[in-house]
């Protein structure tokens, strides 16, 4: 049987009670977002430290089984960077630019036909602080999602407060979707990780502040499926987020895994907070998008030279 496109899913979903009418939405992968049951043995998350932003997302990656067990040839695959400022590196307010390029060259050496790098973020922000250089480098492409015409519309069929949200079309087409969040101080939600850095592939965000913020962003991640989470903490935001100018630390970290809530919980660590201290993570964990308790995950910790 042939692989149904995330758009295509909706035509044949009609029998499940999807409501027709709203235009094409997603597939299932993307309605039903939560994480698999872990096989014994298997690795929840790849923890890498020591080394340069680009040395450590290398072996965070490898230790989970290697880019070739996510991305597959002929795939086309999207990236969500937080690209929110023109500002380098050592603000800690974006992505690493290395850490993208490391993910960006991984796909393409997996045989991806395709990569994305994609936000709801201004182009200047990618010129500033360097992920555009990055992506082009690597050979794959920037798209600024900065037109509602950009926009899909998608039914949140799990939401507490989010019943429809609008996603960016590239995403929906995507056959692999990784997530690659810098973790950091946040003013309203207290941080900001993987599944908050999911407001930059939906349209209004402003809807999220005005409704619940915490609740949004939990009831977004049961619709968005991640396929892998890599978490930038190898300079750290601590305060005055997500924008800064604020004070940093150095950790020189990667956290790499399948889960969102697992990887998000344990990124609280190096903010010193527990995962029940966010509520968001525990608002997704309620809704069965992924496990928060890291005495029921299996984590390997890399020391990169």
């Amino acid at each position: 049987m042939d692989k149904l496109t995330r758009r295509e899913f909706l035509a044949r979903g009609a029998g499940l009670g999807i409501v027709a009418g709203m235009g094409l939405f997603t597939t299932a992968k993307f309605m039903q977002a939560q994480t698999a049951p872990v096989k014994k043995g298997s690795i929840d998350l790849a923890i890498a430290r020591g080394g340069d932003p680009a040395a450590n997302t290398i072996k965070a990656v490898k230790a989970l089984g290697g880019m070739a067990r996510f991305v597959k040839k002929g795939n086309k695959v999207a990236i969500k960077p937080n690209p929110i400022t023109p500002t380098p590196p050592e603000t800690a307010a974006n992505t690493n630019p290395f850490v993208v390029e490391a993910v960006v060259k991984m796909c393409m050496e997996a045989g991806a036909s395709d990569v994305v790098v994609l936000s709801h973020d201004d182009l200047r922000g990618f010129e500033g602080n360097g992920i555009l250089a990055a992506t082009s480098r690597a050979g794959g492409r920037v798209l600024a999602a900065m037109r509602r015409d950009q926009y899909q519309e998608v039914p949140v069929l799990r939401g507490k407060v989010l019943q429809r949200v609008e996603i960016i079309n590239e995403l929906l087409d995507a056959d692999v979707f990784i997530n690659i969040p810098i973790a950091k101080h946040h003013g309203e939600a207290t941080v900001t990780f993987s599944m908050k850095n999911l407001m930059g592939v939906n349209w209004n965000r402003g809807y999220f502040h005005l409704n619940g913020l915490h609740q949004c962003i939990a009831d977004i991640s049961t619709v968005v499926k991640h396929d892998l989470v890599i978490m930038d903490a190898n300079r750290i935001l601590l305060t005055n987020g997500p924008s800064g100018p604020g004070e940093t630390r150095e950790e020189k970290t990667v956290i790499a895994g399948t889960d969102p809530v697992a990887v998000d919980a344990f990124t609280t660590s190096l903010f010193n907070r527990n995962p029940e201290d966010i509520p968001h993570i525990q608002y997704a964990y309620e809704l069965g998008v992924g496990e928060m308790n890291m005495n029921k995950l299996n984590i390997d910790t890399i020391e990169v030279n």
